[in-house]
């Protein structure tokens, strides 16, 4: 596309924009400003940044502001503090990726989860568990006269120590 093309040249028109974010909004399907405003500026930065172009909060802002007619840098600080907020959760989710669809929500599994089971598709019956056996206890120590005099002797050490 070049800047010749009407569509093009309508959105550089309009305040904060130029050509080439223009040819960024046509690249994301955006082709004209009543579009711009059905979608919204998060919207419209959401499809841009899908297309593959670098979308800033600050295109963000531009976008809001050509919505608006308003220099960017003019727009009110609580509506851009709302843009700045609902920018980032949109780019959290874009980096988060599509959302999972469990197999219980796809219509084929849910169809396949209520059709009654065939018995070749019932699983096999489990093996019965083995039983587990302690290990055999290890016959205690004998005591020899040595240890038996040893341990007989240590109270009545420390008592003389104590002393």
């Amino acid at each position: 596309m070049s800047a010749i093309d009407p569509v093009v040249t309508e959105l550089a028109a309009l305040k904060n924009l130029g050509e080439k974010t223009a040819l960024w909004l046509v690249d994301a399907g955006v082709r004209s400003r009543s579009e711009m405003a059905k979608l919204g500026a998060i919207e419209v930065c959401r499809r841009m940044l899908l297309a593959g172009h670098p979308v800033s909060l600050v295109a963000a802002y531009a976008i809001e502001g050509a919505l608006t007619d308003t220099h960017w840098n003019q727009i009110p600080p609580q509506k851009k503090l709302e843009v700045q907020r609902l920018f980032a959760v949109m780019k959290r989710g874009i980096a988060a990726g599509p959302p999972v669809i469990k197999a219980a929500a796809r219509p084929a599994a849910k169809a396949a989860a209520e059709a009654p089971a065939k018995e070749e598709d019932k699983p096999a019956p489990a093996p019965e568990p083995v039983k587990a056996t302690a290990p055999a206890a290890k016959p205690a120590a004998k005591a020899t006269a040595k240890t038996a005099a040893k341990t007989a002797a240590k109270p009545a050490v420390k008592a003389a120590k104590s002393k």
